[in-house]
């Protein structure tokens, strides 16, 4: 069991960070007939319902949803220029996989310059948590957990 435990804690993505996962992760969930937009604004919504948000909270949090839905539809632009890109790639003879490397590593640049934007967005949510919101949202996130183990 102290085995299991040490293994927790050395997760590189603090526990807040899971909000963050729910929310974009739905992006990809198939399922429901809702665009991953409305999918984004509905989890959200129940995030605010399960941990009992206040009116601060819930703008903080909005304030999140709607800059992933800004950044979820800016990717979704560049994946349909890439879409072509791979067509092409597809049909050559050789993989092209310096343009590929290419692809993937303007992607991870992408994804970095945001990450630091949502973290202080959330750090600045996480700061108005009160004891119980932290406990609620842990049971929350290790639910979300064992469900992808």
């Amino acid at each position: 069991m102290r085995h299991h435990h040490h293994h927790h804690y050395r997760r590189r993505w603090p526990k807040v960070l899971g909000i963050l996962f729910a929310i974009g992760s739905v992006g990809f969930l198939a399922g429901c007939h809702k665009s991953p937009e409305e999918r984004m604004t509905a989890i959200s919504e129940k995030i605010a319902d399960k941990l009992d948000f206040n009116a601060q909270q819930k703008a903080l949090l909005s304030d999140i949803t709607s800059e992933f839905k800004k950044d979820f539809s800016e990717e979704k632009n560049l994946r349909k220029s890439m879409k072509d890109d791979f067509k092409s790639m597809i049909l050559a003879d050789d993989l092209d996989k310096a343009k590929i490397k290419e692809h993937i590593k303007a992607r991870q640049e992408r994804m970095n310059s945001k990450i630091d934007k949502y973290l202080d967005k959330v750090a600045a949510l996480h700061k108005t948590l009160t004891p119980e919101q932290k406990k609620e949202l842990i049971d929350k996130i290790e639910k979300f957990q064992h469900r992808w183990e």
